[in-house]
């Protein structure tokens, strides 16, 4: 939301929530809607009078606009939403849709929108807000009709919804909505923002070369800008998929020239990534440097550029935009993440736990304590690193689960398998029904040669969850090489097969079972459909010994010396050789 129109968004006082409850049940006149809508605010409309409130609705008016400068927003907007409804007026369903957009209540936004649109059907400013919020939440059939009118009428709003909805569509939701824009076209051909529209969409096309039509969308993004040079969101589309065609200097020219003719936030931060992606590091500090001084209190864009930096190892650069913005709005969880990755950077080690240990609960807390278990790398560690999830722990009862399968991974990287079950055993204590901990702690303990274990634990996972092909497959496999229950092995392996046919993980399964039965011409057939899919170790050490069994140990050599060539020293090809050559 841009602040000339946020402005216009702020809670009102006593005296104007007057003025605009007078000016409530008119109706408006019919200047140009989509220009007064991002100009004025709702007290400014001038309708004309055509009735009064109700005292209760001038009650519940005053009592929501009284809210709202108590930052009691929930009240606000149940007076509005029950009021519109209720009463049926245009002036109050627009002034709740504002305000929602305003609190960024996306399910009063859609309400409020939809009964505007219905209100005040003409108006292409209701439709665009409310096709904006349905096509984010994937609903195509009730988005499609509000989306005609909206495009029609330029709604540059629905059409962001619709670029950054794209990344996540479905073939048949994507299809729908080119089948749509393609229809507009061909009432206005030489409309931008629908060009723009359907190169967004194909953009993210997976049935298009190399998993997205980028040579089409880049064509209709440089045709808007044939009909609308200064079209902005076409200028970044365009050089970004530049880029991402490997025409990166191309694209960094055409932002250079447009940033030459005026100074633009999301151009010039497009092209400070390109710079990085370039190689240009200076130049591109430079031009995050002047980011900053034209926009010094965007603390999204400080948010943004400090990221960057440090995806490019920019550690200090990084650093100080991190530093401005805890200065800027305080510390909280999300920036003591990133200071603590740019102080473990900096090889501050005592620093980089402290932010760590400072993450609160957060979408930042397990990445946190990720970041401090990689830190801490001694088994002499193991008390401060328990200490740091155990208060995490705490802090988020509801990700739990996921820390403690942490600690006991951290556990077993450092051979201490038993405090490792332990710690399993305490985290499935609390969630007995978790796949995550179940399966792990059935992995360790065939580690330990606890194969009941292994087994009670990964019969429970497939009780919760029958088709899960990795517990299939890690049961059957482990029923196969560790005991003579082949049979009941490969009932277990096919189940997982039938769930994921290519996979190769599956494939080595089931050749090795059908290798322990004695079949190995039906072992070689998906030992070399699983070799040739992922060559790694184990599946040639299991290839090699199908071939010895067959009688071509000039095979078995070829596949095992070819896997030696990848990985120099493998134990498991290494004892495969050892024991074909003693048979």
């Amino acid at each position: 939301m841009n602040a000339v129109f946020r402005q216009y968004l702020r809670p009102l006082g006593l005296s104007s929530a007057l003025i605009l409850l007078s000016a409530c049940s008119m109706q408006p006149s019919q200047p140009d809607i989509q220009a007064r809508a991002e100009q004025e605010s709702p007290s400014q409309t001038e309708p004309q009078a055509s009735g009064s409130f109700k005292g209760a609705t001038l009650y519940a008016l005053l009592v929501a606009e009284l809210a709202a400068n108590r930052g009691l927003p929930q009240v606000t907007m149940h007076n509005y939403l029950r009021e519109a409804e209720r009463t049926q007026d245009i002036n109050i369903a627009r002034r709740a849709t504002l305000l929602a957009q305003h609190y960024r209540d996306a399910g009063s936004l859609l309400t409020a929108a939809q009964l505007w649109h219905k209100l005040e059907p003409d108006n292409p400013r209701p439709a665009g807000l409310a096709a904006a919020e349905l096509i984010r939440r994937g609903q195509l059939e009730q988005a499609k009709p509000l989306l005609a009118s909206a495009l029609k009428s330029n709604s540059l709003a629905t059409v962001d919804a619709l670029a950054e909805r794209s990344q996540r569509m479905g073939s048949k939701e994507r299809d729908a909505y080119l089948e749509l824009i393609d229809q507009l076209l061909q009432q206005q051909p030489e409309q931008p923002h629908l060009l723009y529209a359907k190169a967004s969409l194909l953009r993210h096309n997976p049935h298009g070369a190399g998993g997205g039509d980028e040579t089409q969308a880049l064509a209709l993004a440089q045709q808007a800008l044939s009909l609308d040079p200064s079209f902005d969101r076409a200028i970044l589309l365009e050089a970004d998929l530049q880029a991402r065609s490997g025409h990166l200097d191309t694209a960094l020219g055409h932002l250079r020239e447009e940033l030459n003719k005026r100074d633009h936030k999301q151009i010039r931060t497009l092209y400070t990534r390109l710079l990085l992606q370039k190689g240009q590091t200076e130049t591109a500090v430079q031009q995050g440097d002047l980011l900053l001084e034209n926009h010094p209190n965007d603390h999204n864009l400080k948010f943004y550029l400090g990221a960057l930096m440090l995806e490019y190892d920019l550690i200090d650069s990084s650093k100080e935009y991190f530093t401005a913005l805890s200065q800027a709005v305080g510390p909280n969880s999300t920036l003591h993440y990133y200071l603590g990755r740019i102080a473990h950077e900096q090889g501050d080690k005592a620093l980089a736990l402290d932010h760590f240990g400072k993450i609160g609960k957060s979408n930042y807390l397990v990445a946190g304590m990720a970041e401090a278990a990689k830190m801490l790398d001694s088994p002499d560690d193991a008390p401060t690193l328990i200490k740091l999830l155990d208060n995490a722990r705490t802090l988020a009862p509801d990700r739990s689960a996921t820390l403690f399968a942490l600690e006991a991974q951290w556990l077993t990287e450092r051979d201490l398998q038993r405090r490792a079950l332990e710690t399993y055993g305490r985290g499935l204590e609390q969630h007995p029904d978790d796949t995550q901990l179940l399966y792990n702690r059935a992995m360790l303990s065939e580690q330990t040669d606890d194969l009941e274990q292994m087994e009670t634990d990964l019969r429970r996972l497939l009780e919760l969850e029958p088709d899960n092909a990795t517990a299939l497959n890690a049961l059957g496999y482990s029923l196969t090489d560790r005991t003579d229950r082949h049979d009941e092995a490969l009932v277990l392996i096919r189940q997982a097969l039938k769930l994921k046919p290519d996979d190769p993980a599956i494939l080595d399964s089931m050749g090795w079972a059908h290798y322990n039965l004695g079949d190995y011409r039906l072992a070689l057939e998906y030992l070399l459909r699983a070799y040739q899919s992922f060559p790694d170790p184990e599946i040639a050490s299991h290839l090699g010994q199908v071939y010895w069994k067959l009688g071509q140990p000039e095979q078995a050599r070829q596949v095992w010396n070819e896997a030696l060539q990848r990985d120099p020293g493998s134990e498991l090809i290494l004892d495969a050789m050892r024991q074909a050559e003693q048979q």
